[in-house]
């Protein structure tokens, strides 16, 4: 039966690159090395922010991790500066999510960006009551796409795996929810389209946010085992 709704953050509920474009910026001037188009970026992000920055060094340094470690930390302050220009959801997101807690059913955020950062962006542009649960990744510990996260959310609702929908708009997130137990269902209007998200595993797709409320809808209306 279906209890939770898990929204990834990055590209399904708000489009961050801008933000986080800044912050790389930011920290790559401070290096010298060469800046980032928000194009780059998009192609950097999903596997957490020490990917993330990794990513965005030069190629020729991207091995030395005492150096990775160095930028990341010089980043997460960076960032911190930024963060919060991403100030609102997708059109029409911020509504959906208020309606589905309405109907009851519990709602969770699941990011592989930092765990204070997502807590924060999470009360900047969702209203407080309407979000049960924030978790993002914590330093040295399993990202998404390994379970995790997602069992230390799906604990703080209060639900099992099996109950939960995780809703993203990446390859990352259809790997996550196979791997939680969980169903997934793919957003199209964030940052990778339908075609790669079938390519990569995904079977339901919503093109809008009233789009993914019918899906979801008809998922708890049938009242069968998600998974």
């Amino acid at each position: 039966m279906l209890r939770a709704i898990i929204f990834d953050f990055d590209g399904t509920l708000a489009d961050t690159i801008p933000a986080l474009c800044e912050g790389i910026n930011l920290t790559m001037k401070a290096y010298g090395y060469p800046e980032h188009t928000e194009d780059e970026v998009r192609t950097f992000i999903n596997n957490g922010a020490r990917e993330l920055i990794r990513r965005a060094m030069p190629r020729d340094l991207q091995s030395d991790e005492a150096l990775v470690d160095r930028v990341l930390a010089d980043y997460d302050k960076l960032y911190g500066s930024v963060c919060l220009h991403t100030d609102r959801c997708y059109a029409g997101v911020r509504e959906l999510v208020c309606r589905l807690h309405g109907m009851g059913l519990k709602i969770g955020v699941l990011s592989n960006k930092q765990d204070h950062y997502v807590k924060a962006l999470c009360q900047n542009v969702l209203p407080e009551e309407c979000c049960d649960a924030a978790q993002g990744m914590i330093l040295g510990l399993p990202a998404k796409p390994d379970p995790f996260l997602s069992n230390r959310i799906s604990e703080a609702l209060s639900v099992d795996p099996s109950e939960c929908i995780l809703v993203g708009d990446s390859d990352v997130d259809v790997k996550t929810a196979h791997n939680a137990g969980m169903t997934h269902i793919g957003v199209s209007w964030g940052y990778r389209d339908e075609a790669f998200l079938r390519k990569n595993g995904a079977v339901l797709v919503a093109h809008t946010p009233e789009e993914l409320e019918t899906i979801i809808l008809d998922i708890k209306r049938k009242g069968e085992p998600l998974c």
